[in-house]
């Protein structure tokens, strides 16, 4: 499949306007190649004299396929026999089957239809309307687009232009009605030795190849490359600079086990809940229905039967059961995002969603994020830390943000513990043994979105609440998630009929077509606000590598070697003549007027250090309002501390975000935010 990829990439760049010798006009015969001393076929390798040349291009005629005024010939390998054809893409075309072509025109308008939620089919009956004109088998043109999309090289990286390839907070949630029809008696218990590890590239790449040979197959032809549910070949997307390696896990045929750890039984735990908060979205009837097909007593109010079938469902066959009836054949499908709305990872759940599946997950990462924000955190620490005894992924405190004393507990109930995470802004220097890239910290938390965390029952998790984090409250949308399958929802009335390869390929491609639009506008927004050229550095983050200085400024004077001198913190010391150029500097002052310039946006980013992001409006407080805005004091205070680290001393900065909070009515106890003296 590569080298066919690798030929339609040729073709596409192809600058002939003539149509390739396989796509020929009805009635216009090619002739023959003349090669000295003979002819040579413009459709297969035969050689000879050139009546006998024509008069075998004459079969390949008789049996071309044709389209209206458009004749397809197929082309045979000389080695093996076998029939292939090339994709005419450089004239816009894609053969899909030899029967069905489309126009690229037509794959692009497809594209964006699905993208904005409109069914394929849906989309050619508008055409059809608008058009006056029947268009061949909705089906085969479905098969056609997968199959165009199939061939296309999308790279399905799966990150993000501002939290890069390896996001230090991840948001998490299960899409439950996102599901594909599936036999789940069918599904073979995997070998003994089989330890939950699956080649990613090679899944997705079969699932490629099934899509692919749906081109090469007559209608009522199996197809040799089908792809079907399976506990040992069935991974998840993880992009492929964010995985740590090819061999991602997937665990879910530990949840067929009989005998239930304390781990797993928090599993089923959360997959009742979540059932029972959906079996009450169920009409009345519906429900009785459903408590008579498990063998219960159908007799009652709505809470009697909600409550007998709770009871019942502690069986797992009859859990089952019920799943099926709620929510579909599959589990539903789950993903990882970062706080900008970009999907890092999706996992297509075969059976009920538990913590193990985003444990896969993120047990797949390369680096293990700081913040994981998870409706059911409790349960995703338990068993992640169990699965990981030696190195205890969640910690310090079992991945709440301080430890669970009472005092702490009523603190943080009370709404006066505020624990700062100062590295989610500025990374640690120097980094912590085994750190994240982006912040530097080895510390990892587990808290809850702020829609379920107060539906716990452990007093514990009121350490797991988002507001206790100053850095991360405010600024993280946990219901990130929600947003997008809000819209993903309006795709189940198509996705939910597919194939559970066509629902998985399509789904990834859906998902990766959201990400490069999200990417594409925050990078827009990042070059208007900047005026300079934007590219991602090595972990994937957008960086300015030029900044266009506006017109306004002269560029007569520059700066050199001397202010550079001049402006190192070595260098710096404390006396007024290490904090001036001391010369007349036009440039300087140019710039200065154009920072603090209030006609032109606010918003203008005009410094980026580090994750300090200081726009005109955090320049203009302090420079012609004498109000000094936290963000510049911020950055301030750390090139002071960094002058202190040159002369060999130490000094501990306090966020002055945090000094506020000292005051009524917070009154908070200010040496909570000092360092021990340890």
């Amino acid at each position: 499949m590569s080298e066919e990829r690798d030929f339609v990439g040729k073709m596409a760049a192809r600058s002939e306007t003539t149509l390739h010798s396989t796509v020929c006009k009805e009635g216009i015969l090619k002739n023959p190649i003349f090669v000295a001393p003979n002819y040579k076929c413009q459709f297969c390798s035969k050689v000879g004299e050139y009546a006998y040349v024509v008069a075998h291009m004459q079969t390949h005629e008789k049996t071309a396929v044709k389209h209206g005024d458009v004749t397809t010939y197929c082309k045979r390998c000389g080695l093996c026999g076998h029939f292939y054809r090339y994709q005419e893409w450089a004239e816009g075309l894609h053969n899909f089957d030899d029967h069905t072509i489309l126009t690229l025109h037509l794959c692009t308008f497809l594209r964006q239809s699905v993208q904005n939620h409109t069914a394929v089919g849906r989309a050619l009956d508008i055409l059809e309307q608008t058009n006056q004109k029947k268009y061949p088998n909705h089906d085969s043109i479905l098969h056609g687009y997968l199959h165009f999309e199939a061939l296309t090289e999308h790279n399905y990286n799966f990150s993000c232009v501002h939290c890069g390839i390896h996001p230090p907070v991840v948001i998490m949630d299960l899409h439950k009605k996102g599901v594909f029809s599936m036999p789940v008696s069918d599904i073979e218990d995997p070998p003994p030795q089989f330890e939950g590890h699956v080649d990613i590239e090679e899944f997705w790449q079969s699932v490629d190849q099934e899509i692919v040979c749906r081109g090469f197959l007559q209608s009522n032809r199996e197809n040799p490359c089908k792809v079907s549910p399976s506990y040992v070949k069935w991974a998840p997307w993880i992009g492929p600079l964010t995985r740590a390696s090819k061999k991602v896990l997937n665990t879910e045929y530990a949840k067929l086990t009989a005998k239930k750890s304390v781990v797993e039984q928090a599993d089923i735990d959360i997959s009742e809940e979540r059932l029972s908060s959906e079996l009450m979205n169920l009409k009345v009837d519906a429900l009785r229905k459903l408590v008579k097909e498990c063998g219960v007593d159908s007799k009652g109010s709505k809470m009697d039967l909600l409550l007998r079938l709770r009871e019942e469902m502690k069986t797992r066959s009859t859990y089952d059961k019920v799943f099926q009836k709620v929510w579909g054949a599959s589990g539903g499908w789950a993903v990882i995002m970062c706080p900008c709305g970009i999907v890092n990872s999706v996992k297509f759940n075969i059976r009920a969603e538990s913590p193990r599946d985003y444990a896969d997950m993120l047990l797949s990462f390369k680096h293990f994020p700081n913040v994981v924000i998870y409706d059911f955190a409790r349960g995703l620490v338990t068993h992640t830390n169990f699965r990981e005894p030696e190195r205890l992924p969640f910690s310090p405190f079992e991945g709440r943000v301080a430890a669970a004393t009472p005092e702490n507990i009523a603190s943080a109930k009370r709404g006066e513990l505020k624990i700062n995470l100062s590295w989610l802004q500025i990374k640690k220097d120097p980094p912590d043994l085994n750190g994240h890239p982006a912040t530097g910290s080895a510390e990892h938390y587990a808290l809850y979105d702020t829609f379920h965390q107060y539906n716990t029952k452990d007093e514990k998790d009121a350490l797991r609440l988002i507001g206790l984090v100053p850095e991360l409250c405010g600024w993280v949308n946990s219901q990130i998630v929600e947003q997008l399958f809000s819209g993903m929802r309006k795709n189940n009335y198509f996705m939910n009929s597919l194939s559970p390869a066509s629902h998985i390929f399509l789904m990834r491609n859906i998902l990766h077509h959201h990400n490069e639009k999200v990417n594409q506008q925050a990078l827009e927004d990042l070059k208007r606000v900047s005026h300079g050229d934007v590219t991602l550095d090595a972990h994937g983050k957008a960086t300015l590598v030029h900044v266009n200085i506006p017109k306004d400024v002269d560029m007569a004077d520059h700066c050199g070697e001397q202010c550079e001198a001049l402006t190192m913190t070595s260098n710096l010391m404390p006396c007024r003549a290490s904090w001036t150029l001391g010369v007349h500097h036009p440039l300087q002052e140019q710039l200065v007027n154009y920072v603090l310039d209030e006609d032109r946006p606010m918003n203008e980013l005009i410094v980026k250090d580090g994750q300090t992001c200081l726009t005109r409006e955090n320049f203009v407080s302090l420079g012609l309002r004498r109000e000094m805005d936290s963000m510049v004091g911020n950055a301030c205070f750390r090139l002071i501390k960094e002058i202190f680290q040159h002369q060999g001393k130490d000094v501990y900065i306090v966020d002055l975000h945090i000094p506020p909070t000292w005051l009524l009515p917070s009154s908070c106890d200010p040496f909570l935010c000092l360092p021990n003296s340890e």
